[in-house]
């Protein structure tokens, strides 16, 4: 395939991207290498080029080595995404795949259950190594277990129950509001009990447990 071929397939790629989206180089080449039938090494260095090109010709903006996003127009001139907002997005997602999901006490602030906002973001994700770059107010934290579309949700309210006991909650009735909110996202609640049972202590178990149950497991058991 041509640089020409390569230049429409990269422009292809981009446009179904949203503003806030991190274009990565390692994806584009990956999504490259698939389309032209070829083995990544064999496409990496022509997509370095016409990436730069593109660049050059106001189509993409570069944030940092390897990653871009799309350049808007808008009525107040070009839109360029915030660093930390691009950044968390790629904690939080690998093209369609969840890796990721906030936690902490900003979620909890979200939810309802304190009034506090943190001044640092908190992402749980499976990238739990890799650096905050400096000036991002982002606090990254190792899952209990891979991430996955599936589970996220479950693991983020787990979450929560870990950290009601020690946050400045200042909900009326915080158990309750935190049921509402299982009920909202219609999470199945033997699923939540389980991945308490397997995956947290067993002090977030009994708490989910009494969540779900409306309090009749701690009656039960007093």
């Amino acid at each position: 395939m041509n640089n020409i071929g390569y230049r429409n397939l990269l422009i292809q790629y981009i446009d179904r991207q949203e503003p806030d989206q991190p274009i990565l180089t390692a994806q584009i080449t990956q999504y490259a290498a698939r389309e032209a039938h070829l083995d990544e090494a064999e496409v990496r260095k022509a997509v370095n080029v016409n990436m730069a090109r593109l660049e050059k010709a106001g189509r993409i903006i570069r944030i940092e080595k390897g990653v871009y996003c799309k350049r808007v127009k808008t009525a107040f001139g070009y839109y360029v995404p915030n660093r930390e907002t691009l950044f968390c997005r790629r904690l939080l997602y690998d093209g369609d795949d969840v890796i990721g999901y906030e936690t902490g006490l900003s979620v909890l602030n979200r939810l309802g259950l304190v009034s506090q906002m943190p001044k640092k973001k908190c992402i749980a994700t499976n990238l739990h190594t890799k650096r905050v770059p400096t000036g991002i107010q982002v606090e990254i934290r190792r899952p209990p277990v891979d991430i996955d579309r599936f589970n996220y949700r479950y693991l983020q309210i787990l979450d929560v129950v870990r950290e009601l006991d020690d946050a400045p909650v200042d909900a009326v009735r915080p158990e309750e509001l935190l049921k509402g909110t299982v009920k909202t996202l219609e999470l199945d609640t033997d699923v939540l009990i389980f991945m308490a049972r397997k995956f947290y202590d067993p002090r977030v178990l009994i708490k989910t447990i009494d969540i779900v149950l409306g309090g009749l497991y701690e009656a039960a058991r007093g």
